[in-house]
């Protein structure tokens, strides 16, 4: 079976991702208080709603798509013709567990909820940017 592997560069462009928080919090591991905090702050700023999801088994359940251990996030918007009003996005806590690696998945996953079309394209992760920097101005506020 061929498992899906993340292209370098779009690798590269996702450990690109500046986290807004300050150099303290960055390696504080993720509790689900705070990331289900953080996550609504990031379903604000990209004006797209979600449901936040840990247990990797019961979203392979809801959305049938496989989810490879090696994968950090991923997000289910519904199949076409069916979109869901509020898509599913998974965080896989085995390799996202640090708050600086929550910050740049969420808004990995952010970033296909509001420009799905770009797919991994730079200005995909300039989206991303975006997102990661409104979060940091709702956090300073």
């Amino acid at each position: 079976m061929t498992v899906h592997r993340g292209h370098p560069l779009t690798n590269a462009r996702h450990a690109a991702l500046r986290s807004p928080l300050p150099d303290h919090e960055r390696d504080l591991p993720v509790d689900m208080t705070w990331l289900r905090r953080r996550a609504k702050m990031f379903a604000h700023v990209a004006q797209r709603p979600f449901h936040l999801v840990v247990d990797l088994q019961a979203y392979t359940s809801a959305t049938g798509l496989p989810f490879y251990p090696h994968y950090a996030a991923q997000v289910f918007r519904g199949p076409e013709g069916a979109r869901l009003s509020k898509p599913l996005m998974a965080i896989n806590l085995d390799l996202v567990t640090t708050r600086e690696e929550a910050d740049r998945a969420l808004a990995h996953e952010s970033m296909h909820l509001v420009v799905p079309s770009y797919g991994h394209k730079e200005k995909a992760f300039a989206r991303a940017q975006l997102l990661l920097d409104q979060v940091g101005q709702l956090a300073a506020a």
